[in-house]
């Protein structure tokens, strides 16, 4: 079981969209004003020690324990969800169901802006340019109201157009090793 522990955005940037609720999010963190010994700072020495840069971890009880410890000094909406990620339409033991990013490594997304066109001038070719209005006008409205796709098979095509429109025109998009990847609220999240 792949798990990650999300909560808002990790990009505070202008030009994200607010309703996203996918891979590419803030991780908890260190809580400073506590002591090393606290159970909050040495679950988050497990995290960093199994999840590493990625923070994907493995421990389903660990992962709803230090989520519910950091929500418990937050307040809502401010809140940590446990998360299982899948490759593609591999199902899940339990959870709410929210659909398909489109992420690399279970961290970085090409949703996390929601597909929203270009619209300040850049150098690139009019074709290129098209080429992602198109890809915007036919699937930004396709995505949920948590800014990912419902199918498997919608999220394979988008990714099929913007792998076409990588080719044309290299370092568009952030690249990686991108592919659809389900995503299961699995505790302490707002379905």
């Amino acid at each position: 079981m792949n798990i990650l522990i999300l909560n808002g955005d990790r990009d505070p940037r202008p030009g994200k969209n607010r309703l996203y609720r996918g891979t590419y999010r803030s991780h908890p963190s260190y809580c400073y004003g506590l002591p090393d010994e606290h159970e909050i700072n040495q679950l988050f020495f497990w995290f960093l020690e199994e999840g590493g840069e990625l923070g994907v971890v493995h421990d389903l009880q660990k992962a709803r324990r230090f989520a519910q410890l950091w929500n418990a000094r937050r307040t809502p909406p401010d809140r940590f969800e446990v998360i299982e990620v899948t490759d593609g339409n591999a199902p899940v033991r339990e959870g709410t169901f929210i659909r398909f990013d489109l992420s690399s490594a279970y961290n970085n997304s090409l949703l996390v802006p929601g597909l929203a066109p270009i619209m300040h001038p850049v150098d690139l070719p009019e074709p290129v340019l098209e080429s992602n209005e198109l890809i915007s006008r036919n699937f930004a409205p396709q995505l949920n109201r948590h800014g990912l796709f419902e199918t498997f098979e919608t999220a394979g095509l988008c990714l099929r157009a913007m792998n076409a429109l990588q080719q044309r025109s290299p370092n568009f998009f952030e690249w990686g090793d991108f592919q659809p990847t389900g995503l299961f609220v699995i505790g302490l999240g707002i379905p």
